[in-house]
C-alpha cells in the first residue's frame, strides 16, 4: 500500500509541474477561486493530503477599433491537512503552490510559486452514531479561519503590472467562515457546503471583492470490502464581488458562475482518491461592454492518508476504519 501511496503522489506532483501551452486573459478579472475540502469523511482522524486542480478563462475586448483575445490558465497544487484536536474540534490547514499562465494576442506571461496560506478551525455541531441503513444521520460542522498574505502581490494602475487575479496573493488579511453538512440513509446520502471569504484592504489600496461559494451533492455508497468506490453528482455556485482601488470598484472585476460537478471518491485502507470535473451552466461577470469573460470546465484531483486514531462509526457507516 506505501507503494501505491508514493506512485500517486508522484503522479499528481508531475501533472502540477509540467509546462503544459494554455491560453490566458489580461483582461478580466475572473478568478474566483474556492475554498472547499470537498466530501471528506467527518470523524477524529488526522489526515495529510494533496490537490491538483485547474480552471481557465476565454476573454476576447475591443480597444482602439482593434480586437483583443486572451485566455487563462490557473493550476493550483494545494498541500492540506487535518488537526483532530479533540473529538468536536479540527484545525485544518491548506498551502497552495501556483501556475498561472497568460497567451493572448498582445501578451504572453507565466507567474509561479507558493500562494497565500489558510488555517480553519472546526467545531463539530452534530454527528450521529448509528447504522444508515435503519436511519436517516446527519453530520454537521461549523467553522472560521483566517488567510495570510505571505505571497507576492503588486498593483499598479499603468499596463505595465499583470492584472491582480492573475497574481499568486492577495496581499491582505482575509477571513473565512464555512459550513459542511451531510445526511445519509440507505447507502444514499446529500452533501451540502458553502464557504464565506471575507477580504480586507491591503497595503496599497486595492481590495478584492469578498467571495463565497455554495455547492449541494448527492452521493451513493455501494456495497463493499476493500475498495469503496462512491460516485457523485451535483452543482456549484460562486461568486466574488467587484474589487476596488482606493474606494473605487474596478471595471472587469468580479461576477458569478454555477457549474454542474460529477466526481467519483475512491477510499481504499487508510486512504482516499476523489477526481470531479465541473462544467458551467451559468455565468455572469461584471464586465463592460467592450470586454466578454467566459469560464471554462475545471477539474480536480485529490489524494488523501488518514493517520492516527480509530474512526468511529457515524455519518458514512462502516467504511472509515484505520488499522
Amino acid at each position: 500500500m506505501n507503494r501505491i501511496c508514493k506512485y500517486i503522489f508522484s503522479i499528481l506532483i508531475l501533472v502540477a509541474i509540467t509546462n503544459q501551452k494554455a491560453i490566458g486573459c489580461e483582461a478580466c478579472g475572473c478568478a474566483l477561486g474556492g475554498f472547499n475540502f470537498g466530501i471528506i469523511p467527518q470523524n477524529e482522524a488526522h489526515f495529510l493530503g494533496i490537490k491538483y486542480s485547474r480552471s481557465s478563462f476565454y476573454a476576447e475586448m475591443t480597444h482602439a477599433g482593434q480586437r483583443e483575445f486572451s485566455n487563462d490558465l490557473y493550476q493550483r497544487l494545494d498541500i492540506m491537512g487535518r488537526i483532530a484536536l479533540k473529538e468536536r474540534w479540527q484545525l485544518n490547514f491548506v498551502l497552495p503552490y501556483m501556475y498561472n499562465q497568460m497567451d493572448g494576442s498582445h501578451e504572453n506571461e507565466a507567474l509561479s510559486g507558493f500562494g497565500d496560506p489558510m488555517v480553519l478551525l472546526n467545531y463539530k455541531v452534530l454527528d450521529q452514531k448509528g447504522d444508515p441503513m435503519e436511519k436517516w444521520l446527519h453530520n454537521l460542522w461549523i467553522g472560521g479561519g483566517i488567510k495570510a498574505p505571505l505571497a507576492d502581490f503588486e498593483y499598479s494602475q499603468t499596463s505595465q503590472l499583470i492584472n491582480p487575479n492573475f497574481q499568486l496573493g492577495s496581499g491582505s488579511w482575509d477571513y473565512l467562515t464555512m459550513v459542511n453538512y451531510t445526511s445519509m440513509r440507505n447507502r444514499w446520502g446529500v452533501n451540502l457546503e458553502g464557504v464565506y471569504k471575507f477580504n480586507s484592504e491591503n497595503s496599497q489600496e486595492y481590495r478584492f471583492g469578498n467571495q463565497y461559494n455554495v455547492q449541494a451533492s448527492i452521493f451513493y455508497k455501494p456495497k463493499a470490502e476493500k475498495i469503496l468506490p462512491i460516485p457523485m453528482l451535483g452543482v456549484y455556485h460562486e461568486n466574488g464581488g467587484q474589487h476596488t482601488f482606493q474606494g473605487f470598484y474596478q471595471a472587469n472585476s468580479g461576477g458569478d458562475a454555477t457549474f454542474a460537478q460529477a466526481g467519483v471518491q475512491v477510499q481504499f485502507g487508510n486512504m482516499m482518491l476523489h477526481g470531479n470535473y465541473q462544467l458551467p451552466i451559468q455565468q455572469k461577470f461584471k464586465s463592460d461592454q467592450h470586454v466578454e469573460i467566459e469560464a471554462k470546465g475545471r477539474f480536480s484531483l485529490t489524494f488523501i492518508t488518514f493517520i492516527g486514531k480509530s474512526r468511529r462509526n457515524n455519518v458514512f457507516g462502516k467504511l472509515e476504519v484505520i488499522d
